[in-house]
């Protein structure tokens, strides 16, 4: 006989859970926007890319995608463009303003399943509607949640 309370209460932890995620990834989300928009406005240009094969690479601007550089001349011609390029220093790589995400801590449920609802959460396969069924949100409040730029 299954006892229907505790699989209840488990069925809510993990929809609990699931609905922590989506909060603190919005906090975090906002704070690094926030990073962003500060850089931004002291005269810092966002920019993208690395290697993208042995020898290949690109470097471009986050914001609109436009290729400022690419070469085929490794790790060495990057930076020759970079300095190049941008001689006051005056670029920021996205992954520099990236920050730490915070980690939630699960309540009710095992760390290996939070991780894997971590997991189903972050992946681009998982729709927003699967997720706003399964914490009984709108589709836009989840997508809202769930955006990053």
């Amino acid at each position: 006989m299954t006892d229907t309370a505790t699989q209840a209460g488990t069925d809510n932890a993990v929809r609990d859970h699931v609905r922590a995620l989506l909060r603190q990834n919005l906090v975090d989300e906002t704070a690094r926007q926030e990073a962003i928009r500060a850089a931004e406005k002291t005269g810092h240009r966002i920019v993208d890319g690395g290697q993208t094969s042995q020898d290949e690479w690109e470097i471009t601007d986050w914001r609109t995608g436009e290729t400022l550089a690419s070469g085929a001349d490794g790790l060495h011609g990057y930076d020759a463009a970079g300095q190049r390029l941008d001689p006051d220093g005056k670029w920021l790589h996205i992954d520099n303003l990236d920050t730490e995400y915070t980690k939630v801590k699960p309540i009710g449920i095992p760390a290996s399943l939070a991780d894997a609802l971590e997991d189903w959460l972050g992946s681009a396969g998982t729709p927003d509607e699967d997720v706003a069924q399964f914490v009984g949100w709108s589709v836009e409040d989840v997508a809202r949640h769930r955006e990053q730029a």
